[in-house]
């Protein structure tokens, strides 16, 4: 189903605001892109060839040529690929430490398509797509005037949770080369999944990700990237194809997250998934994750996605200053041990379910140290749940936190809700201090044998009234308030 792909003349609207494909502006928002070259470092330049140019491609007024999905690839894949390719005047160009310069424009791209780390190409077309490597930076001219665009996938068969076969189709824009990969940089730039194209071309459910950063080695960073049109279509078939558009993750489930620091996402924004498929929830796929690693996910959007924020396996994760707005769930983590990790002055708004979701359901799981300090949870639907607890959880503290609705009529509306969602899991011995519950919703612990094991202090409602139904306690052996120093915001990863 390849089509012969060409450079979009015309930016999209969905994603751009200039319309042009060379840049009035010569300087790139990111310095890697300005002046001179950083030292071990090759820095090539991809736009449209200039007329009388050369495309030598060491500037952006003699870019190589990107106009094509097969040119833009072929430049990144043979250099990813170890080839050491000659692209302009450049020669025997290293497989590590590039740095890629996108002009303005749309520029088509097959993503990932069949490379898979440890197994190579995995189809026969080899000569497709691309990955990137390690200590690669790859900018563009800003997220308002550079573009990536998915033209094409890969089809599989999968098999639902009911056991039934189906086909479905996948793909990454930007993936990793290998597991050795650390350190990438990708900023100043908006990525188009292409769902509803992709979709109405192969009527396939589609699992379609914007950028999936696996490497044992971290210190990877994403900053002020746009990203519409993804999907997880293929998890609303079964939950173990559930799919973040984008993540950055370790080397496995049960690989430590210790392997895989310093990674930092920020100033990101995931808006227009594409559109539901069959009878799925909420469209687009899970937001921005992290699995099997550390990592500070600050001052991003997302939008209209099925899962604003989450992960799985994560040791010292904070999660600051985000918003998700109209999501399925603000933030949901339920799988595997997660300990530690700070939730910290995000605002979900109008979640469709539920605002914040923590805990597993099986014993063996842990979810303990969790600080929920300093989030706003504003419902607007009956039926919805601010803060759910579902086993595991605990030796965690909610602290300064306000959930409450601007639904008139909040039927079967829940502040927070804390039971077992399994044999012999428990939530227990938690802190809940400072924290203001719209006296319009509910408390639900009815489930929660262990509630008196919690320690409760100074909880109110809107109106700084005590709370009837959670009134504050000793605990069982004299409980007392909680002091937080400030944090100071992380700085970009080393080399930046």
């Amino acid at each position: 189903m390849r089509r012969s792909p060409r450079l979009a003349l015309l930016l999209l609207p969905s994603l751009l605001t200039l319309v042009s494909c060379i840049s009035a502006v010569k300087e790139f928002p990111s310095s890697d892109c300005n002046g001179a070259v950083p030292a071990q470092f090759t820095r090539i330049y991809i736009g449209s060839p200039a007329h009388g140019g050369q495309q030598s491609g060491t500037s952006m007024e003699d870019p190589l040529d990107g106009t094509t999905a097969d040119k833009f690839d072929t430049i990144l894949r043979t250099i990813a690929e170890g080839q050491h390719p000659t692209w302009g005047t450049q020669s025997q160009i290293a497989p590590q430490n590039l740095i890629v310069c996108i002009d303005s424009g749309v520029f088509q791209t097959s993503g990932q398509y069949d490379w898979l780390i440890d197994a190579g190409h995995t189809k026969s077309a080899v000569n497709t797509g691309f990955t990137v490597e390690k200590n690669w930076r790859i900018h563009g001219h800003g997220a308002n005037r550079t573009a990536l665009k998915l033209i094409d996938l890969i089809t599989d068969q999968f098999v639902a949770s009911d056991g039934t076969a189906f086909p479905g189709g996948h793909n990454i824009v930007i993936g990793t080369h290998s597991l050795d990969a650390s350190g990438i940089e990708i900023s100043d730039l908006a990525i188009d999944a292409n769902h509803d194209e992709l979709n109405k071309s192969t009527g396939l459910a589609l699992n379609l990700s914007a950028i999936v950063l696996r490497s044992t080695g971290g210190g990877h960073w994403i900053h002020d990237v746009k990203l519409v049109g993804a999907s997880g279509d293929l998890g609303d078939m079964t939950p173990a194809l559930e799919n973040f558009p984008v993540l950055i993750w370790g080397d496995s489930e049960n690989g430590a997250p210790s392997e895989s620091r310093g990674n930092l996402v920020e100033k990101t924004t995931l808006e227009k998934p594409g559109k539901r498929v069959g009878h799925g929830r909420s469209p687009g796929g899970s937001g921005i994750g992290v699995a099997n690693a550390s990592a500070e996910v600050r001052n991003n959007l997302v939008q209209g996605y099925e899962i604003g924020y989450g992960g799985w396996s994560l040791r010292e994760v904070w999660f600051h200053d985000n918003v998700a707005k109209d999501t399925g769930y603000g933030f949901n983590v339920d799988s595997f041990d997660n300990l530690g990790v700070l939730l910290e002055s995000n605002q979900i708004i109008h979640p469709v379910a539920y605002g914040i979701v923590i805990g597993g359901s099986h014993p063996e799981q842990r979810f303990s140290g969790w600080r929920v300090l300093n989030n706003t949870i504003e419902l607007s639907s009956p039926d919805t749940i601010g803060i759910v607890l579902q086993g595991q959880v605990k030796g965690a503290t909610f602290s300064g936190n306000k959930v409450f609705t601007d639904d008139p009529n909040p039927k079967g509306t829940i502040a927070i809700w804390s039971y077992s969602s399994g044999n012999g899991v428990i939530n227990g011995g938690n802190i809940y201090q400072d924290n203001q519950f719209d006296r319009a919703l509910a408390m639900d612990f009815s489930a929660d044998p262990d509630f008196d094991t919690n320690c409760r202090i100074g909880n109110r409602d809107l109106q700084d009234r005590p709370l009837a139904d959670f009134p504050d306690n000793g605990g069982p052996s004299g409980c007392a308030a909680v002091a937080f120093p400030s944090r100071n915001l992380r700085e970009p990863p080393p080399g930046r």
